[in-house]
């Protein structure tokens, strides 16, 4: 829900009525409607409320909207589902997708909140809008766009913190050729860069700035106005360095790392669009989206975590997409619609060294091994989609789309033994004696070979296509309040599993179906939305890893979740204003046994029951403002056997902001998780490597900040 409204003030200080609330427009959408209009469950955040809330970026936003929950700023759940899948492990496409400027994205920490003009948060199931990857949701980030005939115009900003955390900003929109109708070329270039040392310590290798953290980003808009004709190339380089995340539980809440390896984390995505429009009549027009992105991410980390000797990895991941779509849309007076072509190349290829690695090799005996496992996927995806609303009368209006697509893919899998070196079971070092005139070294290695750790270097083929179909009524009750109904299909591709022992056994695609009613109001003053959900799943595709060489993904015979959404905007007097959100989801597995176990009846992992958000704002004729805000969400479990001692912990976040804002700049002191909790957002327990660690979520934070605007 977007809070788009400022109050009024004279100069006296007095307050006079707020102005009405601007109607906003969703563009994410194939069909462009108002919020008002729109038939999903969403939230709207325009620029305004995000420096207002101070969201810095898409965590931020995750930590304080109903029914969203994360972990990290790269695994989240929506409506208790993860983007990354159910259970850890698993190589199944994610459920959530996120857009920049219309490119699908899969890097970390790309969506960067500064200069971005609007962020829409689409909860459940929107396979038949988006396509690919949205079995959950999506995520679409709209950045400033240049506009014909403007003048030169920027802003800049700057704030520096605890934990030496800073961030440096500057957007410039600029004329390139303005004729005298005011058409032709403008352009704008955005740049970011923030960093922070946060504050854990290792204490094996003495760094006090061991989850050090600096993004950059590098954002360059050109559009083209001619007559019926516009088109946007948009540009964005984005980078992540970072220090690792997981921690040893019985030290995570003091802050203290044990890892006797270095460890980091980077991500280098660029992304490149061209969207092209033609006006073809006042009631037709044409869209030609092509895009590309590119990922490379490396993270190398300690094993067990520890100051042990146990082993490292090193994972290089490229990932690659382009896409192609092609959209008509049509508008008359009582009817608009989209029809669409996409299609998309999708290639990843993740290789991982392991070094000193111990493995059982025998009852009593143990050998560190140095291995290479690697996963690729060359995937295409051909789809047509449609969706159209229709006016039955002044009252009613009609919903309905569908989407027909095909999935073609092939997998690889690689897996090398490199070495093998026995462990001394008294002093745990290596042991480099001989067997005669052949190594120890050898002989175990012929000897892993020989028991199932064959070098693999295969591919595998495999394939589905999917109709899906969505329907939708809304009751028109006034021109301020709606009431929809929708039933929509979800869809997330098959895929083959990683195995190096044997045919590597492929999986199902997974489907939903999902029923949303939802209520809108929006008076002058206050708005309100309510959201209702049902959704059921079948076939769920849960990853389980059973060793460090096989991962399995379980087809669940069936699922379900269920739950609702509030949100509510309100002026409120003497220039007050507050805006809440209330989100509650009740997940469970139907049916669901594997191994003798049966899971049926157990929570998703990072399915928070109850999330929640609410700030309080105060603005001043003077200039003076303030904003208060706290966000909620319960303790949810991280596995699939709902284990009590792998739980996150409860999130009770506050935050503020005090600031004066004058003509065209504005002075602020921030301030974010104000009590310092300490908090564990994720647990991990891989006994096939020997790893138990958990993540903790960013301490306290204080700022001061400043912004200029020209």
């Amino acid at each position: 829900m977007a809070l788009t409204f400022v109050s009024a003030f004279s100069l006296s200080g007095a307050f006079s009525d707020p102005s009405p609330l601007e109607e906003v427009v969703v563009y994410g959408a194939p069909i462009q409607r108002t919020e008002l209009d729109t038939v999903a469950s969403i939230s709207v955040v325009d620029q305004v409320e995000l420096e207002a809330r101070n969201i810095r970026d898409i965590y931020d936003l995750l930590l304080r909207a109903p029914n969203l929950n994360a972990a990290t700023e790269d695994k989240f759940s929506m409506r208790g589902i993860s983007n990354q899948g159910v259970g850890q492990g698993g190589v199944g496409r994610p459920t959530v997708s996120i857009f920049v400027d219309g490119v699908r994205q899969s890097g970390r920490g790309v969506a960067n909140a500064f200069d971005v003009a609007q962020v829409e948060v689409y909860r459940g199931p929107q396979s038949t809008a988006f396509g690919p990857g949205s079995l959950a949701g999506a995520i679409v980030v709209n950045s400033v766009m240049p506009q014909p005939g403007e003048e030169f115009n920027g802003r800049s900003r700057f704030s520096y913190g605890s934990h030496n955390s800073w961030e440096a900003a500057v957007a410039l929109g600029f004329p390139i050729y303005t004729d005298d109708r005011g058409e032709g070329l403008a352009g704008r270039i955005s740049l970011e860069q923030n960093h922070t040392d946060d504050n854990i310590t290792n204490i094996t290798r003495d760094d006090d700035t061991w989850q050090e953290r600096t993004r950059q980003m590098l954002r360059g808009k050109v559009s083209w106005y001619k007559g019926i004709y516009t088109a946007h190339l948009g540009v964005q380089k984005t980078s992540l360095r970072a220090g690792p995340d997981f921690l040893a539980p019985e030290l995570a809440k003091e802050y203290k790392a044990t890892d006797n390896q270095d460890g980091h984390f980077e991500d280098d995505t660029d992304l490149i669009s061209l969207r092209q429009t033609l006006e073809l009549s006042d009631e037709m027009r044409m869209m030609l989206l092509l895009s590309s992105s590119e990922t490379v991410y490396q993270r190398r980390g300690d094993y067990d975590i520890s100051e042990e000797r146990g082993g490292y990895f090193i994972n290089d991941v490229e990932f690659d997409n382009q896409t192609a779509e092609l959209r008509f849309n049509l508008e008359f007076e009582s009817f608009k619609g989209v029809a669409g072509l996409y299609y998309s190349e999708d290639f990843v290829l993740g290789i991982t060294p392991s070094v000193d690695l111990p493995v059982e090799v025998a009852a009593g005996a143990s050998a560190r091994t140095d291995s290479i496992i690697g996963f690729g996927r060359d995937a295409r995806v051909k789809s047509f989609y449609t969706e159209f609303d229709y006016n039955l009368n002044e009252a009613i209006t009609l919903t309905a789309g569908g989407r027909y697509e095909e999935n073609s893919a092939i997998t690889r899998v690689i897996f090398e033994l490199q070495k093998v070196t026995p462990i001394n079971p008294v002093t745990g070092g290596n042991i480099n004696g001989a067997f005669g005139l052949v190594s120890s070294s050898d002989v175990l290695l012929v000897a892993l070979q020989n028991g199932g750790f064959q070098d693999v270097d295969e591919t595998y083929p495999n394939g589905d296509y999917v109709a899906l179909g969505k329907l939708g009524a809304t009751w028109h009750i006034s021109d301020d309040i709606n009431l929809f109904l929708t039933r929509s299909e979800g869809y997330r591709a098959g895929g083959v599993d990683f195995v190096v022992s044997g045919e590597a056994p492929p999986f199902g695609p997974e489907t939903t179906e999902n029923y949303d009613l939802g209520l809108r109001i929006q008076r002058d003053g206050w708005n309100l939305a309510v959201s209702l959900f049902d959704i059921s799943y079948e076939d769920m595709q849960v990853g389980v890893r059973l060793d460090a060489t096989t991962i399995r993904t379980d087809n669940v015979g069936s699922a379900s979740a269920r739950g609702a959404e509030l949100e509510i905007a309100a002026f409120l007097p003497m220039g007050f204003s507050v805006d809440m959100g209330l989100g509650y989801v009740k997940t469970k597995f139907e049916d669901y046994v594997e191994d003798g176990t049966d899971f049926a009846g157990n929570e998703f992992p990072l399915a928070a029951n109850f999330t929640g958000n609410i700030g309080l704002n105060w603005n001043h004729a003077a200039g003076w403002y303030a904003r208060i805000n706290y966000s909620h969400a319960d303790a949810s479990f991280t596995d699939r056997a709902n284990t009590e001692g792998l739980m996150t912990d409860s999130r009770n976040l506050w935050g503020a902001r005090l600031g004066y804002q004058g003509n065209d700049w504005e002075v602020s002191l921030t301030g974010r998780n104000l009590t310092d909790q300490v908090y564990i957002t994720d647990q991990i327990d891989s006994p096939s490597v020997d790893l138990q660690a958990v993540i903790v979520g960013d301490p306290r934070e204080i700022a001061l900040e400043a912004n200029y605007r020209f």
